[in-house]
């Protein structure tokens, strides 16, 4: 004879079953008392305000340093004050360097005036009354003419390069020249 099995009959899949798990969970419209809930009318904003000191933070113990781990302490900062000292003037003589790279830097406009030699005024911004300016431009049209001719003729006779200067030093009376 065969022993029998024991059968489990029409029993349900366990709780913690992966078919349990997957059964679909009963739908918000069966309970429809949560249709009709409202959110309090008073709110308290300081209570949803942002703390300047919200976070995780861990609770610290409070343990006085011993002699040695105060001395170490002490020489990281000296050391790092030392560093952020440093930094700061380095900064500071880097920024003074650019300023007077920035200075030195012409445009070439201003390189080829000193070359020439004829200094160029500079241009003035047009006013907004256009009929103002068309009424001094009329007043000085004729006298434009006769002024270019002139300044051309000036400048033909100016441009004779300048010689250039030889610097003499004397030294405890001796006559001699240093270039």
């Amino acid at each position: 004879m065969t022993k029998g099995t024991i059968s489990k009959g029409k029993k349900g899949p366990s709780i913690h079953s992966r078919a349990a798990r997957r059964a679909t969970s009963p739908g918000i419209d069966t309970d429809k008392s949560l249709k009709n809930v409202k959110p309090p009318e008073d709110s308290r904003p300081n209570t949803l305000a942002a703390h300047h000191s919200a976070g995780i933070t861990k609770k610290k113990r409070k343990v006085v340093m011993s002699h040695k781990a105060r001395k170490r302490h002490e020489k990281s900062m000296d050391r790092a004050e030392a560093v952020m000292g440093r930094t700061e003037n380095k900064v500071k003589k880097s920024v003074d360097h650019f300023k007077v790279i920035k200075s030195r830097n012409r445009a070439w406009d201003e390189i080829n005036r000193e070359v020439s030699g004829v200094e160029i005024l500079p241009k003035k911004k047009a006013s907004k009354d256009p009929s103002g300016d068309a009424a001094v431009a009329a007043f000085y049209a004729d006298d434009d003419e006769e002024m270019d001719e002139m300044k051309l003729d000036e400048v033909n006779e100016v441009a004779a390069p300048a010689p250039i200067p030889v610097n003499t030093v004397v030294i405890n009376g001796d006559d001699e020249e240093i270039l």
